[in-house]
């Protein structure tokens, strides 16, 4: 989410620069980008891919005005954050409100679609979290059947109730920490696909990776004390 304020060509240095620490000190603006008039034809030549040089040959000018380009802080990336922002920026001096340019009505429609999807998504991953338990659950209790005779020979021969359970919980650790680790996989192979389509707009935290394997090992921990607790 970003913000675009065009800057009228009659303001001087000393007034841009103004404008620019003003803007900065508001606490929902991350970055503050100056474009100048010979950046903005720069850009517009190479988002056209054309050639545009007759155009400008023929107005004799540069008629494309200079801007700030306004990045928002984190908390500030939604339709109320932003709101904010334009409010803030459209009270200062030589800021016009129709001299700042953001597509308000895109983020607030992607806003809305963006609330259902995560609302869609922690329903799906609840569904499989639940899954995953019952799974490794079921597994333990298989792997408790088949060495029944085992288990009960361990405890015949005096084997304490923890020495016994310690290798099941491990089992689920194992299954839980594999299955978490290609989860993580999975992800960031999907990420770097991604980013060759829309290069620059995703950034996932490595926290993110980690924490999928500590759930997957959460889970598989969870579903062996489910299996150990009912069937042993």
């Amino acid at each position: 989410v970003e913000l675009e304020v065009f800057l009228d060509d009659s303001l001087d240095e000393g007034q841009i620069q103004e404008m620019a620490d003003k803007i900065k000190r508001f606490a929902g603006v991350q970055d503050l980008t100056f474009i100048s008039k010979e950046m903005a034809i720069y850009e517009y030549k190479n988002l056209f891919k054309e050639k545009q040089e007759d155009y400008f040959e023929v107005l004799g000018y540069n008629p494309l005005p200079a801007s700030f380009r306004v990045k928002l802080a984190e908390d500030y990336r939604n339709s109320a954050g932003a709101e904010k922002v334009f409010k803030y920026l459209s009270s200062i001096s030589n800021i016009e409100e129709h001299d700042i340019v953001y597509r308000r009505e895109y983020v607030i429609m992607l806003e809305k679609h963006l609330n259902v999807a995560i609302a869609a998504v922690f329903i799906v991953g609840v569904i499989l979290g639940l899954s995953a338990l019952l799974l490794v659950s079921n597994n333990i209790r298989l792997i408790i059947l088949t060495r029944q005779r085992i288990i009960e020979t361990m405890k015949l021969v005096g084997a304490t109730r923890f020495f016994v359970q310690m290798p099941l919980y491990i089992q689920g650790v194992i299954e839980g920490f594999l299955g978490g680790a290609f989860a993580a996989l999975f992800l960031y192979a999907l990420l770097r696909l991604a980013e060759v389509e829309i290069p620059g707009y995703i950034v996932m935290d490595l926290r993110m990776y980690m924490m999928l394997v500590n759930l997957g090992i959460l889970l598989g921990l969870s579903g062996s004390f489910m299996a150990v607790r009912r069937y042993l």
